[in-house]
């Protein structure tokens, strides 16, 4: 009969068997004392008959497939052309892309912001691993901007960097080019000289020569003059050759109100022969209008719709300072429909202890009238209109009518 210590050894004894078979089944020996136990390590893997075809090739002798992927890498993805001519083609730079991945790397498509100016070739469609190529990309500059930026996107299977945008930028140039392009003069002093100045850059030719001017406003021509001076090489801009300095002089008496003058020269340039400079501006001074309807920044008198049958009137006052209003008088307004605007004038009177006179300046459409429209743009111009003065001094006053006589 067995006591329960010796039932105990044994199953202690049993378990540790059980133990060490399991270990040895993993190609493991584990000693205790003097146990040893040493079983041979597991064969190889023999499929059985219901194991798949894919199975048996993950157990094979094959290693199985990698993770690889292909990566784009540009040395530039912009590139500033500096200075070109305008209306000039076929102008194209190379962009060198390569492949530091390890999976094949592959252009799949291309896309441009400009369809009629910039383009894009594909000197490959696939680059292996390792292998460098190029991108083209071609444009045309034909613009009225100043700047050129368009840009040409090639797609490609890099996960990382699914698209590949390629941007072309620079100046865009003309034969020549004035700056500034307008002559702005903000209020000017009536009976005072003033003179601006403005540069004119011949960009592909050296020895650059105005052979004439003239100014298009034949009316106040006499008021204006215009002095012409080479510009030295240090004082060109960026890929000019030549260049000449224009200083405008305005002479005293220039008619109060706005200033709508071109000054039209003629070059020595074949290839642009003509520019022109616009000059915009007021004339201010001892005279000024004060009045309702009357806008003061654009020296204009808006009257508005008038119904043929009714007619209309508007009534301005024309304020005048200084030492030479003594004697004042207004002489007959010039205008280009006086048949259907009629121009008269107040009495004046001294206001401000005598410092200053007050002109009343009548506008009427008398009912009846033709239908005729001076609203400004395509439905006509304003009525120009011109007071002259008996007084040099205080010049001739300018001034635009905003009106139209419609049916009832």
């Amino acid at each position: 009969m067995k006591t329960p210590w010796t039932m105990a050894a044994v199953v202690a004894f049993g378990v540790l068997i059980t133990t060490t078979i399991s270990l040895a089944h993993s190609g493991t020996l584990w000693s205790w004392g003097s146990l040893s136990v040493d079983l041979p390590a597991e064969g190889p893997y023999e499929p059985e008959s219901g194991d798949s075809a894919s199975a048996v090739a993950a157990h094979g002798d094959e290693p199985p497939p990698t993770d690889g992927h292909p990566v784009a890498v540009a040395d530039e993805l912009e590139f500033d052309f500096g200075v070109e001519k305008n209306q000039t083609n076929d102008h194209r730079h190379v962009f060198h892309v390569r492949n530091e991945g390890n999976a094949p790397l592959r252009f799949v498509g291309t896309e441009v912001s400009c369809t009629k100016c910039t383009f894009v070739d594909l000197g490959t469609e696939e680059l292996a691993p390792g292998e460098s190529g190029e991108i083209v990309v071609r444009w045309n500059v034909d613009t009225y901007e100043d700047y050129f930026r368009q840009s040409a996107s090639v797609q490609t299977n890099d996960p990382a960097h699914p698209l590949l945008r390629f941007v072309i930028t620079g100046k865009v140039v003309r034969p020549l080019e004035l700056v500034p392009r307008e002559l702005v003069l903000s209020k000017v002093q009536g009976g005072e000289r003033e003179e601006v100045k403005a540069r004119l850059f011949a960009f592909f030719d050296e020895g650059l020569q105005v052979t004439g001017h003239q100014f298009s406003d034949a009316a106040t021509a006499k008021y204006f003059d215009v002095e012409l001076t080479p510009l030295a090489k240090e004082d060109l801009p960026l890929g000019a050759k030549s260049g000449i300095e224009l200083t405008v002089k305005l002479e005293p008496g220039l008619p109060l109100g706005s200033i709508d003058q071109n000054l039209q020269l003629t070059t020595n340039l074949e290839d642009a022969p003509k520019a022109n400079l616009p000059i915009r501006g007021q004339v201010t001074g001892a005279i000024s209008m004060i009045g309702k309807g009357w806008n003061k920044d654009y020296n204009l008198l808006e009257i508005g719709m008038v119904k043929r049958s009714a007619g209309k009137q508007a009534k301005l006052t024309l304020l005048v300072r200084g030492p030479h209003r003594e004697g004042l008088k207004l002489e007959k307004a010039e205008q280009p429909d006086p048949d259907v605007l009629k121009i008269t004038y107040g009495e004046p009177s001294s206001v401000k202890e005598g410092s200053a006179t007050l002109v009343p300046v009548i506008f009427e459409i008398p009912p009846g009238s033709r239908l005729v429209s001076h609203m400004g743009g395509a439905t006509g111009k304003f009525a120009e209109v011109t007071i002259p003065t008996n007084k040099p001094e205080l010049g001739r006053v300018k001034l635009s009518v905003k009106f139209a006589v419609v049916e009832d």
